[in-house]
């Protein structure tokens, strides 16, 4: 794995996040994640020691979160310029601000939304002055396996009780912005907008690259379908998602919010209780957050992180189970849900479904990519990895899946 990269002065990030009077005394970190888990950052487990202003000391276990330091390919597409300064105001200004409007409308403390990790502090530079993202930039946030959380296992979808647990918690990550947008619309004019502009990854993978993974793709899409009229209807969904990516900020509507843009498997921690009943989510990886339809999130996760069989017996049961976890966030911070009827909300789906189709397909190649194509060191991940991956068995019978689901369910075209 190489030498884990240091964290220059992390006494200055996570101190202010400290009780008062408590300092870092020492810390030791190794490597987090495994290659093939995450792209887009270096994840490391930090175990700091905490001195606090009685003089006890105390272990102190974080996630601290660089970026892609060591591999030039994933500071070019992952553009840390934006992705970090986007991930750092969820954890700065918007969840502070969601905590707080919950607050007001009277939610007990403990009832707050809890989906994300709490946050020990950031910064974008060693130079307090710098408005650009460099190589000394970190996210600190706690290390919540520690609290029993768990990373999902990109080879075993979510089950019926899972996905519940996820809509219900991603109903209440989409709805409170909103919310804020709705009652203190300066603030969130402030803080809020100007971190979650459009973001399109694509702007510097090299064109001839982008053909390739889309040629990969669509020869899997020929083998998991004899129709050839499926296979030009994927081209062209891939090229509108393009489209839809490289497009403009979008204007507010009913249903626009901060959209996650990377829910998947391996982006949630579940809790489970000692029966084994998931009880708890943390979303984590806000890098791609961007303001758009909810809708984006719920079919990407659908189609992307739950069993399949699952999925066929109960889409319809999905959308209203989160459309009522919705309404139900609005109601309980006093926001006026007369307009937000279900029929809108379906309406909603039908426009926006068929732009996530694209990515979940992508997205299967690199969750269901065979363990022994990646690479055991970060700095070799490349795309060869997705073209290893084509005519593997497990992903053309998902796409198989994905095919017929979205023609079931009407969001094929």
């Amino acid at each position: 794995m190489g030498e884990v990269p240091k964290v220059t002065d992390l006494a200055q990030v996570i101190e202010p996040h400290l009780p008062e009077g408590s300092t870092l005394e020492s810390y030791a970190s190794r490597y987090l994640t495994k290659p093939g888990d995450n792209y887009g950052s270096i994840m490391l487990a930090v175990q700091a020691k905490i001195r606090s202003a009685d003089g006890a000391t105390r272990e102190l276990p974080l996630i601290a979160k660089l970026p892609p330091l060591t591999n030039d390919l994933y500071w070019q597409i992952f553009q840390p310029e934006r992705t970090c300064i986007t991930e750092n105001a969820v954890y700065q200004y918007l969840s502070p601000e969601l905590d707080k409007l919950q607050l007001q409308a009277g939610v007990l403390p403990a009832l707050l939304f809890d989906g994300f990790p709490r946050y020990y502090g950031s910064r974008i530079s060693l130079d307090s002055r710098s408005s650009k993202v460099d190589r000394d930039a970190v996210l600190v946030q706690e290390n919540v396996t520690v609290h029993g959380y768990q990373p999902g296992n990109r080879h075993r979808a979510y089950n019926l009780a899972e996905t519940i647990l996820v809509l219900h918690y991603l109903a209440q990550y989409h709805a409170l912005p909103i919310a804020l947008r709705l009652k203190k619309p300066q603030l969130y004019e402030e803080y809020v907008r100007p971190f979650f502009k459009k973001f399109d990854m694509n702007t510097n993978i090299d064109q001839a690259e982008r053909d390739q993974m889309n040629n990969e793709l669509l020869k899997d899409i020929k083998a998991a379908t004899s129709d050839e009229s499926d296979v030009s209807r994927i081209k062209e969904l891939m090229a509108m998602y393009d489209a839809f990516q490289a497009g403009k900020d979008v204007d507010d509507g009913l249903f626009t919010t901060l959209v996650h843009g990377d829910l998947w498997i391996n982006n949630m921690m579940l809790k489970y209780d000692e029966q084994g009943t998931p009880i708890k989510v943390k979303i984590v990886d806000f890098q791609i957050a961007q303001y758009g339809s909810l809708v984006h999130d719920i079919i990407f996760l659908l189609f992307s992180s739950v069993d399949v069989n699952v999925l066929e017996e109960n889409y319809y049961n999905f959308l209203r189970i989160y459309y009522d976890a919705f309404i139900q966030t609005l109601s309980v911070v006093n926001v006026d849900t007369s307009n937000y009827t279900y029929e809108i909300f379906l309406e909603e789906v039908q426009k926006v479904a068929h732009f996530q189709l694209p990515h979940a397909i992508f997205m299967m190649k690199v969750i269901l990519a065979d363990n022994s194509t990646i690479p055991d060191d970060y700095k070799d991940v490349d795309f060869s990895v997705l073209s290893k991956n084509t005519g593997i068995k497990t992903i053309v019978t998902k796409f198989e899946a994905i095919l017929r689901l979205a023609k079931k369910f009407n969001i094929f075209y």
